[in-house]
Formats: structure tokens, sequence, C-alpha cells
């Protein structure tokens, strides 16, 4: 038995489950897409340690809370104070919207996937479809696929800067809560631009699955900032897909501050000449968190460059991750990739793995990797005390400084400075 029998007993009760989750009118192929990942979850069950994407994520933690597999409850979610002011906002509690649809300028539209225009629905349809979701590495793909009925999907027409949306995950407060699962899709056509920040910050112990399709067209560019704050309780998975066309540009920072169990999982095909990726991320463990980021950029065109630029501070018993993957492949030449990842350790308990990798099949390319495990430099420290700082606040100023590399790569200042200091209350005490 390769899975606990806790985790085990978890995927056969949410085969069960999964039997009695019922669609709000979808399309044929929706329902048949729907119905076949649900033979693939009951054939598969749940990830464990032998998955080798999923040999660092305890799923068994999952297994111990044992939410309920359904829909969020009905009513309003509780939400964090907006992370910005002034941006269309987008609240959703689980897989339902909470209020009204936002309005993006230059006709960008916000809609459930039954109501997209005919036009879309053959792209949208070819991108659903080629989700993989076979297999246990591909189990939550395949819940999260049975409510795709209520898949969201943003389109931002050609030539159209739709500005800055605030998408905020919030809790629904009900007794029993469910392992809610959300789908969104953006379509950015040629030369379109959008700016998204995702703030999960519910404050409640719940358990969520997102994942988030992105295609962006010829020159596209989509600015991405996720922030998490969760609490120790709860279980986050999010997996970003995106595909690139010539010259679009995608760029992610994340923030993780909180939670429990946090998988991040972001794969980007550069598939046009001068697409270029730029993902960066920091996260600040304590206690018993576990936070897992798994990275990976294609390029498959030539001329295309990226940067994974992560940042690690933990303490407590707490266990970081960082899997960054990098494949240039045959023809891709003229491609640039940056790998750096650095962490600082503040316990003897606490443990990180990170792995960069490098697969190159191209000749004339530029690529470096690297990867530091350490604790905060002690001479440094001492130019600080002699400076009149006590030793509690030289370290603490090091560390944030640390973070704050992450931070400062965010283009809005006053965000910068907001997600600095909420890093900087984040950092666990040195031991």
């Amino acid at each position: 038995m390769m899975n606990t029998p806790a985790v085990q007993a978890l995927a056969e009760r949410w085969a069960n489950e999964l039997d009695a989750v019922e669609a709000a009118a979808p399309a044929s192929w929706v329902a048949s897409l729907r119905e076949r990942a649900r033979a693939e979850f009951r054939a598969s069950g749940l990830p464990h340690r032998k998955v080798e994407d999923w040999k660092y994520t305890p799923v068994r933690l999952l297994a111990e809370s044992a939410p309920r597999l359904g829909r969020a409850g009905s009513g309003s979610g509780r939400y964090a104070e907006p992370l910005v002011d002034g941006a269309a906002r987008l609240d959703l509690a689980g897989d339902s919207v909470d209020g009204a649809f936002p309005e993006l300028p230059g006709g960008a539209t916000v809609c459930y996937l039954r109501d997209i225009p005919e036009e879309l629905e053959p792209q949208v349809r070819g991108l659903l479809e080629g989700v993989e979701i076979s297999g246990p590495g591909r189990a939550f793909a395949a819940l999260n696929t049975v409510f795709l009925d209520q898949a969201l999907v943003i389109h931002v027409p050609e030539s159209v800067d739709a500005g800055r949306l605030l998408v905020r995950w919030g809790a629904t407060g009900d007794i029993d809560p469910a392992f809610s699962q959300a789908r969104i899709l953006l379509l950015l056509e040629k030369g379109s631009r959008l700016e998204m920040i995702e703030q999960f910050d519910s404050g409640a112990d719940g358990a969520l699955n997102v994942m988030l399709q992105a295609v962006l067209a010829d020159g596209a560019d989509w600015r991405h900032v996720r922030l998490q704050n969760e609490t120790d309780q709860s279980v986050l998975f999010t997996s970003t897909s995106v595909e690139q066309a010539a010259d679009s540009r995608y760029t992610c920072n994340s923030f993780d501050l909180g939670g429990g169990l946090v998988r991040h999982e972001v794969d980007t095909v550069l598939a046009g000449p001068g697409a270029h990726a730029d993902l960066g991320g920091a996260f600040v463990l304590d206690e018993r968190r576990h936070v897992d980021n798994h990275i990976s950029v294609d390029h498959a065109a030539p001329d295309c460059s990226s940067e994974q630029f992560f940042r690690g501070v933990l303490g407590g018993r707490s266990r970081g991750v960082f899997n960054g993957r990098a494949l240039i492949r045959a023809g891709a030449d003229g491609s640039s990739v940056v790998q750096s990842n650095a962490n600082l350790l503040l316990s003897w308990l606490a443990e990180i793995d990170t792995k960069p990798e490098l697969e190159i099949y191209a000749d004339e390319v530029e690529a470096s990797h690297g990867a530091t495990v350490g604790q905060l430099d002690e001479s440094a420290v001492f130019y600080l005390r002699s400076r009149g700082l006590s030793d509690e606040a030289a370290r603490r100023m090091l560390t944030a400084a640390f973070c704050h590399a992450v931070s400062d790569r965010l283009d809005d200042r006053e965000l910068a400075n907001k997600v600095a200091a909420m890093l900087d209350d984040a950092m666990p005490e040195g031991e």
C-alpha cells in the first residue's frame, strides 16, 4: 500500500462523493469531460510519496482534516481587507462569485463558463480538454475538473489595458466546510494587458484547490501577484499554467506568510519567439507550516528568456520546497535562463528541499542556476550591533532585507511597501 490507510480512505470517500456533484446545465462536451474526470480519480486515487512531483507534499495532512468534497456553502463569504484600493474586485467563496461581476475597461469581461460567447468556445474547449487528469499525480486536477461547470472566464480583447483586478478568496463560514474547487481561465488577446492580484487571507481553517489557466497572445502582458496569509490549519493548492505567444510577458510574484499545507505549481510554455517569464516568490514559515513551490518553464521557441527568483525564511519545525525546472528544447537558440533560490534557516528543526534543474537541448543559450541554504551572516550581525542595534533587532533587519529582495520586484511602490511590512510581521523568531 503506497498511501496511508487514512489517505486511501479519504480518496475512496471522495470518489463516492463525486457521484453526487451536480452540474448547472453544462454543454455536452463539458459534461463529457467531467465524467471522464470522475472515472480518472476513482481509478487513480490520491498521490503518494513515490510520485516524484509529490515526494515532498504530505497529502496525509489533508487526510487529517478530511474535509467533505462538494461545493462551498451559500451566503456571503468572509474576506480580509483589500490588499489594494481602487481596483476592480472579484470576490470568490469556493467556486461561486460573491456579489456582482466586476466591470473592466475596454470591453474586457468576466463570466461563467456556461455564458461564454460562441466565438470563444473553440479556444476555451481546447484549453480545458488539454489538461492532463490521468494518474495519481494529476488527482487534484481531476477533482477540479468535476466542478468545471462553475469555472470563470476572463477575456481581454486585443490592445485593451484591462487595468487592475483584485481577486479575493473568502470563506463561507460553514460548520462543515468543503474542500472547494475553483477554475479560472484567462484569455489575453494580442497586445492586451492585465494586472491581477490574488489575495488568500480569509482567516478560516478551510481547504481550497484552485486552477488558473491563461493564454497570452502575441505581445500580451500579464502581471500577477499572489499573496497567501491563511491560518495554520488551512490547506491551499494552486496551479497556474500559461501558454505564451511571441513577445508576450508573464510576471508573477508570490508571497506565502501562513498556511498549514500549501502547494503552488506554475507551468509556463514560451511557445513564441521573444516570450518572457519572470517568476519570483518569498515564503516565510514558522511552527509546522509546509509550503511547496513547483516551477516549470518550457522554452519551446528561440530568443525567449525566463527568470526564477525565490527566497525562503524558515523557523520552528517548518518545511519549504523549491523545485524549479527550466527546459530549453532543440531549436530554441538564443534562450536565456536564470534560476536562483536562497534560503535562511532560523531554527535547527526547520527543513528546506531545493532542486533547481536545467534541461538543455540547444547550443546557443545562456543558462545559470544556484541554490543556497544557510544561517544569517554573523559578521553582518556584529556590524549592526556595533552600530547600536540589539542582537534581536539586527537579526530581524537582516532577515527582512533578505525577503524584501522579492517585494522590491513589484512595480507598484505602495503595494511593495505594504507587502514588505507584512513580510516583516511574519518573520519567525530565531532559535
